[in-house]
């Protein structure tokens, strides 16, 4: 069995994963009480309308954004040939505005955007009664955190799963007990921040850097827009071969690639500034090793091919937002979301409750930060307050948001 373990651990409003290749951190998920995930809900929803230039429809669920549904995924799955039928059909002959359909979330909504949808093997007429009236009405809600987390880890190829309390140990084994595969993961429980003490934080910290140092003195630059993610690969000190160079430095860096599109959870188009490699065989040899370290992405990866330009195209299929997206706010300079600083500072309250324990804390952070605490985050931030004591708040103006601080309050 491989050396791969898998962290799950749990705070007030947050439950975090991290998947490790021996001490490399290869994925991390995020769920937040405050951004609830949708990813394989069943809902009944209404067509709102019809896009004939993009060949899709947008279903109303219930979310702030109506969801996507692609003409492919819009043929009713009990008909034969209907994925190959919705390939070739119009969104026009498949559904029309103002019809109830059962949907499955697919991808989860990003930047603005809702999510992407496919036909359930259910009509409408299927839905329990009353749900007719109640459009749009979630059929089946998205799996719990850990169940969702260990159907998209927990395979053969997980050898540990550790836990952060009890609560997350009786889910995972409740899950194994439950799934017919099994698993052969050994299950255990270890007490205080698993991210920290696997530096799984420094892995994301370094996740959320443009530039990175991908070994042998080479570096990766990552440059992500909304449209695409453009990856330049520069030598740096690396020193190859004689005639061989650029290859063996393209070589050098395809697995860190690999890792961090995974950690990084980049997807859509992406393009591949490699170092310019003359002869044809370098070219494909880089392309065959780079799809070899893609094999096992959960996300399905194309590698395309070397374009004129001498780039590296490949397209890996989007399922949700990015690890940038989940930390930083969108900024000329980005820095840390609010909500994401008040999870961290909730997280910091405990462990240091745990390591000195008092009864009464004073937490100080940046204004926005405390106002997280005390509005979208205060069902987590009282649920932590409840096992540490009372917790005063300070604001401190000129505070940047990856600072707090908390201290014994003085009787």
């Amino acid at each position: 069995m491989s050396d791969t373990t898998l962290l799950i651990e749990r705070f007030p409003g947050e439950t975090r994963a991290a998947l490790l290749r021996g001490k490399q951190v290869w994925q991390v998920d995020h769920f937040r009480d405050s951004n609830p995930a949708s990813l394989g809900g069943v809902y009944l929803g209404r067509v709102r309308r019809l896009d004939p230039a993009m060949n899709a429809a947008f279903v109303d669920i219930g979310q702030a954004a109506d969801g996507f549904l692609r003409a492919r995924d819009a043929a009713e799955p009990a008909k034969v040939g209907s994925e190959k039928a919705g390939r070739r059909a119009r969104i026009a002959e498949l559904v029309h505005e103002g019809q109830a359909l059962v949907v499955r979330v697919a991808a989860e909504g990003f930047a603005g955007k809702g999510p992407r949808l496919a036909r359930f093997p259910h009509t409408a007429a299927d839905a329990p009664d009353g749900s007719q009236k109640q459009i749009p009405v979630c059929l089946e809600p998205p799996p719990e955190p850990v169940d969702r987390i260990l159907t998209a880890c927990a395979g053969g190829a997980v050898s540990r799963i550790v836990c952060s309390d009890g609560v997350v140990e009786a889910a995972v084994r409740r899950w194994l007990d439950s799934t017919a595969e099994g698993s052969d993961a050994k299950v255990r429980r270890e007490n205080g921040r698993l991210f920290e003490a696997y530096e799984v934080d420094d892995a994301i910290d370094a996740a959320l850097a443009p530039r990175l140092a991908a070994g042998d003195g080479a570096e990766l630059v990552f440059d992500q827009t909304e449209t695409l993610c453009a990856i330049d690969v520069n030598s740096a000190r690396h020193v190859g071969r004689a005639g061989s160079g650029p290859r063996d430095v393209n070589l050098a860096v395809a697995p860190e690639i690999a890792r961090q599109l995974r950690l990084r959870a980049i997807g859509g188009a992406i393009v591949i500034d490699a170092l310019k490699m003359a002869r044809g065989d370098d070219r494909k040899t880089v392309l065959t090793a780079l799809r070899s370290h893609l094999k096992d992405d959960p996300a399905t990866c194309h590698v395309l091919g070397v374009s004129n330009l001498g780039l590296i195209e490949m397209t890996r299929t989007r399922l949700g937002p990015s690890l940038a997206e989940r930390m930083l706010e969108p900024a000329a300079e980005p820095r840390l979301r609010a909500d994401a600083a008040a999870y961290g500072a909730i997280r910091s309250l405990l462990a240091d409750a745990r390591r000195q324990p008092s009864g009464s804390y004073v937490l100080r952070a940046a204004p926005t930060v405390v106002e997280a605490l005390a509005g979208a985050q205060k069902v987590a931030f009282g649920e932590a307050v409840a096992r540490v004591g009372n917790v005063t708040l300070e604001a401190q103006p000129g505070w940047q948001r990856d600072k707090w601080e908390i201290a014994p309050q003085k009787s």
